[in-house]
């Protein structure tokens, strides 16, 4: 009688454990299975500077509680672009972690094109052409000699060297290493101003060769530049 009693017991329990299978854990699975969602991941490392393939991908199922808020999980949004930082494989991608550019159009674009900047002094207010140059203008650099080259003096002379012709201007900078661009936009606008739209500095856009002849004329004469055309202003 114990026996059967006890067998009744045990195919109680197990009726009740199936049930609780059945009704509690098998539907708990399932509706945690739809919380599931597939997500980017980088599948390799990745340097910053990088431009991003379907290779630098994978795709992995996380829980969606897990998921990090701002993550990128549109293919379209990341094949292209540039990495701006390092990105570990397994890292999510955000939208701090990719740009167009390593570090922005105008640099890329002379980085592509092998070019160099140098930047040089302007010694008077007429050298910088006053006021009115900016970023995006072509310039030719003259050299005001009046010594020769075992300085002793000669007759003055300035001299257009091919070399120096038709460079594009980068930035100019006031006294202070303000732009001044900056400057005079905010003077337009009524801001106060510590300083003043006169370029004390000047940043071209050079070819290995022309930095060479740029730099030996800055420290052989004196530079003035010579406005050729207004180009296309890529102030940053």
């Amino acid at each position: 009688m114990k026996i059967l009693k006890n067998r009744i017991f045990l195919s109680a329990l197990c009726i009740i454990a199936a049930a609780v299978v059945s009704f509690v854990l098998l539907p708990g699975f399932y509706e945690n299975k739809d919380a599931t969602v597939m997500v980017l991941r980088a599948a390799e490392d990745i340097p910053a500077g990088t431009r991003i393939e379907d290779k630098h991908l994978a795709k992995v199922e996380i829980g969606k509680p897990g998921l990090p808020e701002g993550v990128i999980n549109d293919r379209t949004q990341i094949v292209g672009k540039i990495a701006q930082t390092d990105i570990s494989k397994g890292d999510y991608f955000f939208p701090k972690k990719l740009g167009e550019y390593l570090a922005n159009e105008k640099l890329d674009r002379i980085a592509a094109e092998n070019k160099r900047l140098v930047t040089v002094s302007v010694l008077s207010i007429a050298a910088g052409l006053s006021s009115h140059l900016q970023s995006g203008d072509i310039v030719t650099v003259a050299v005001f000699l009046n010594k020769t080259s075992d300085n002793q003096s000669a007759t003055p002379q300035v001299i257009l060297y091919p070399e120096l012709k038709g460079l594009e201007v980068y930035s100019v900078e006031n006294s202070r290493t303000q732009s001044t661009a900056e400057v005079r936009k905010q003077q337009a606008g009524g801001q106060p101003s510590s300083g003043d739209p006169i370029p004390k500095a000047v940043t071209l856009v050079v070819t290995e060769a022309q930095a060479e002849k740029l730099i030996e004329a800055e420290y052989t004469g004196k530079l003035h530049l010579i406005f050729e055309k207004r180009g296309v202003s890529r102030e940053q």
